[in-house]
Formats: C-alpha cells, structure tokens, sequence
C-alpha cells in the first residue's frame, strides 16, 4: 500500500492535524464568508482614498499578495503591501491600512500598525486575538475576529476571504457573487477529490506529491496572480514540507534565471519544475513560457505543468492554491514528516523575545 493511503500512518505522523485544516478548506472559505457579512465596517464606508497599505507576514502577507493581484486592474489607486516592521513613508492620512496577522502578536505588524495610527490612516484589523485585536479595539477601529487554533498557513481562507470581501462592502473593488459562488463550488468539488480517503490513482494532490518525492522543488507562474500563488507554494514547502524551494515569475525570470540553468547539471538534475499554466495566456506569454521549458529541459530532472481552473480569476486563484497547500502537506507525509512544527521559527522567535 502506498503509504499516502494509508490512514493510520497519517494519524501517527499529522499529530497538528494539518491535512485535516485543508480537508477543511471549503468549510473555511463559508465560514469566511459569513464572518465578512457580519463585519461592522460602517465607519469607513463610503471613504474615498488616496491608496490601500496591506499588512502582514507569512500567510497574512500572502493573503496581500493574492488581494493585490485580484484588484489592482480593477481600482485606480495604489496598493501596497508591507511585510515589515516599518511602514512607507507615502501611507499616510487618506490611506486605507488592513493589518492582518492571525495570532494578532506579529511584531512587525504591529510596528507598522502603530504608525499608520500615528498618520492618521483609517486601519482595520483581521486577527484570531492577540495584541492586535486590544489596538483596534483601543483606537475605535474595525476589527473582523476570526476562529483561533490553526496553524497560520493553514488559516488562509480565514485571512484572505473576509480581507478580500471587505473592499467589496466598502464599494472600493466589485466583487460579483457568481464569482464568488464559482470559485466555492470549485474547492467543495476539489475537496472532494483530494481527501485522504481518495487513493493516489485518482488524488491529484497525492499523485502530484508523490512526483516530487526526493526533488528540489521549482515553481514559476506568470506576473500577477500566478506569480503570488507560485510564492505561496514555495512558502508551503518550506513550512509544511520542511524542504528546500524557490520560485521566480515570467516574464522577469527570462532576464536573468534562464541562464543560471547553464551549468551544475549534476545538482539541478534533482529538481523539479512545477509551471502553472493557463489557458488565457497572451501569445507572447505562451511562446515565452514553451520556449524557456525547451532551453532548459536537459538541465533539470522533471517538468510539470499544472492546468489552472477556473473562469473567474478568483476560482482561479483559490482552486491552484488549494492543490498546492495539501500537495505540501502529503509530500510532508509522504516523507514521514509532521507538517505542522515550524521549530526554526518559533526557536528565531524565542530570540528575539530575549531582547526586550
């Protein structure tokens, strides 16, 4: 039996219970949803603003990312996201700023909080708790509470979804419900399909991971939305699978990284390249990616394109994240490792306590 179908193996090594948070995704996502709707946002509707400052590090700074890539061809103002202690000097008075931190105890977040208050800016908050939870709360600003429990990564449909649905309800982006039912029947129909109990035949998800196995992992997307779901995989191997990756995006990776594929063969043979692809690709952006993938073939040792679903850029976006976050997860498995510890950054964090 492969050991990805094997139930008791995966109990005995998921003792945080990773895979279960992303069997879950789609109940998640509800959840998100019917927490956004009840959001008191009322003292900030109707602003107009100069620019939108996004907040956050790790899977809240990610939830920046992908929020940027949705709305910034649809709002003629700048978005911004930080991911850091200090906050730039152009956000100011007339900015929205979303802080954004699950534990609500992200020193850098709070940093870069603490000076948006000071300039003035209308701030809201999206936290399970935690220090940031008492500044919003302090300063009379929103604050949308989510469930608190979760790995951070694993939290993502809690941070993005409400995040991303606010800017809706405060009329700065148009968010269309059938996108937004789209792209939830898409993940229920996907959940259904890489659940634990689904065997590798016919799990994307575990087939996908089971073709990494021993490889380095490699992913490149396509400016914009692409490019930040290819950084967030990157991330989940690094959290989830404890293994080494990078990612890079075209059309900016064929300035510079196609060379770098040149030489150490011997060590680049141990690597694979997971491209996502979509059917809407620009002509240039199509011959730019099939060209590269020729040049460099010989140099890594496996390609894999992975098709992205979805009509709407939002279940484009959240149905190529969801096959990456669990494919991270069962690789974890697969090597025998508990996805949910991140000793290193809680041993950094350790720390840095030490110096206050």
């Amino acid at each position: 039996m492969n050991s990805l179908d094997n139930q008791d193996r995966i109990k005995e090594i998921d003792k945080n219970g990773m895979l279960e948070a992303e069997e879950n995704f789609y109940l998640q996502l509800l959840d998100a949803k019917e927490i956004a709707s009840r959001a008191d946002l009322d003292k900030i509707k109707g602003k107009k603003f100069d620019g939108i400052a996004i907040l956050g590090m790790g899977g809240s700074g990610f939830s920046g990312d992908i929020i940027k890539a949705l709305i910034k061809d649809d709002i003629s103002i700048p978005v911004e996201i930080v991911k850091g202690y200090n906050l730039p000097s152009f956000v100011k008075r007339g900015w929205l700023v979303i802080s954004m931190s699950y534990s609500g105890n992200t020193e850098e977040t709070i940093s870069a909080t603490g000076m948006a208050l000071e300039r003035g800016c209308d701030v809201f908050v999206v936290c399970s708790g935690g220090k940031l939870e008492g500044i919003g709360r302090s300063n009379d600003k929103p604050v949308i509470k989510i469930p608190s429990g979760i790995q951070p990564r694993g939290a993502i449909g809690y941070l993005f979804f409400p995040a991303y649905l606010a800017l809706g309800y405060l009329d700065i982006v148009n968010i269309h419900s059938p996108d937004i039912e789209e792209a939830l029947d898409l993940i229920k129909e996907k959940a259904g399909l890489y659940r634990r109990e689904i065997v590798s035949e016919d799990n994307p998800a575990k087939k996908l991971a089971l073709k990494i196995s021993d490889y380095l992992p490699i992913v490149y997307g396509t400016e914009g939305l692409l490019a930040a779901i290819a950084y967030r995989l990157k991330c989940e191997f690094n959290e989830n699978s404890k293994t080494p990756s990078w990612w890079n995006e075209f059309p900016e990776l064929n300035h510079n990284e196609t060379v770098g594929w040149e030489r150490l063969k011997e060590t680049t043979g141990k690597f694979i390249l997971l491209v996502f692809r979509e059917k809407e690709e620009t002509v240039r952006i199509k011959t730019r990616i099939e060209v590269t993938l020729s040049l460099i073939r010989e140099n890594v040792g496996e390609i894999v394109e992975i098709p992205v679903e979805g009509k709407s850029r939002l279940a484009k976006a959240l149905s190529a994240l969801y096959l990456g976050d669990i494919t991270s997860v069962y690789l974890a498995l697969l090597k025998g490792i508990d996805p949910g510890p991140v000793e290193k950054i809680e041993s950094l964090k350790r720390k840095l306590a030490e110096l206050k």
